[in-house]
């Protein structure tokens, strides 16, 4: 969507008005020099160079221009003016890159669904079949030598491997599937009109999230916040508009987020989650209010009891389903998000 408006400039088209110029047809009226309309209407044909009609009428305005056809009068141009350029005005608003909705979210539960399964339960499934074997090897070689000194010792190696071997399948899952939800988001997701396409790598994201990790239990939580931003700096810098890098960037500050976030936790807390759509409400604002296309910002319009009915569905089909709607229920969030923002 160009800055400004449709077409760039401030108006319909560019120049502020239709046509550019500041009326139709340029150069202020019809025909230039403006002038009234004939009797008994007609639209607006203004006198043309000659002055007044004689008295006592018939003549009409004055002479025409040399070379003019002779009609007696000061004939309109033949055939008129045609339709202006671009969408008819009854589809303005609807159905046009730029007018309207300026972010549109198409992502399928489905597909969210098998990502989730490929990229997160199957290598967290296999990390614990892994420490299940290990650790059964080493507890069967331990009762064989005998419990009580180098049994017990190889006993605990065992599971201390197994262990190990499963906690580095969970954060792999992690990251692989935080990269795969990126790419499916992004490809799902049109900003004034125009694809996103994330490129970002599952080797870069675990730098950041390892960091974020480490700093975050570091401070006891209180680095969320920075870890959130850092994040979506991160994601937003590989992101491609329209085919292009570098359009898409977040400008959030951390610091003004800190009371949002711990006030949110608190009231979420003390209110058993009730207050959950009001503190997503305020994240989603913050998130999109700091986030910029080309320099151009967006706007998010909060409705945390219109969002209570999504978010309600969410945890309880969640729960029903043993986590199986999950996939769903994010992709509806995240169209409900992207509706209110403009």
């Amino acid at each position: 969507m160009n800055p400004g408006g449709y077409g760039g400039g401030g108006g319909y088209p560019p120049g502020g008005g239709y046509p550019p110029g500041g009326g139709y047809p340029p150069g202020g009226g019809y025909p230039p020099g403006g002038g009234m309309p004939p009797s008994g209407g007609g639209g607006g044909w203004g006198p043309p160079p000659g002055g007044a009609p004689p008295a006592g009428g018939g003549g009409g305005w004055g002479q025409p221009p040399a070379g003019a056809p002779g009609m007696g009068a000061y004939a309109p141009p033949q055939g008129g003016y045609g339709a202006p350029p671009g969408p008819p005005m009854g589809m303005m608003g609807a159905g046009f890159p730029g007018i309207g909705q300026r972010v549109v979210f198409n992502g399928d539960g489905g597909k969210l669904f098998g990502t989730y399964l490929l990229f997160n339960v199957v290598p967290v499934a296999a990390g614990g079949i892994v420490f299940a074997i290990i650790s059964g090897i080493g507890g069967a070689i331990g009762g064989a030598i005998g419990r009580g000194g180098v049994g017990d010792i190889i006993a605990i190696l065992s599971s201390m491997v197994g262990g190990l071997i499963y906690l580095a399948a969970i954060l792999t899952a992690i990251v692989l599937f935080s990269n795969k939800f990126y790419e499916f988001y992004y490809e799902a997701l049109q900003l004034d009109g125009q694809q996103c396409q994330y490129t970002g790598t599952p080797q870069e994201l675990a730098k950041v999230m390892v960091v974020n990790t480490l700093l975050t239990a570091v401070t006891c939580g209180i680095y969320t916040p920075w870890a959130i931003v850092k994040t979506k700096q991160y994601v937003d810098s590989k992101v491609l508009v329209n085919g292009q890098p570098g359009r898409l960037t977040f400008h959030g500050d951390p610091a003004s987020l800190l009371g949002t976030y711990i006030l949110g936790l608190l009231l979420m807390y003390c209110t058993l989650g009730i207050y959950g759509p009001w503190f997503a409400n305020n994240l989603f604002a913050f998130m999109w209010e700091n986030t910029k296309l080309d320099g151009r910002g967006y706007q998010f319009r909060k409705d945390p009891g219109g969002f209570f009915g999504t978010y309600l569905l969410t945890l309880l089909f969640t729960y029903l389903t043993c986590g199986i709607y999950y996939p769903w229920g994010i992709c509806n969030i995240l169209k409900w998000e992207a509706e209110r923002v403009t």
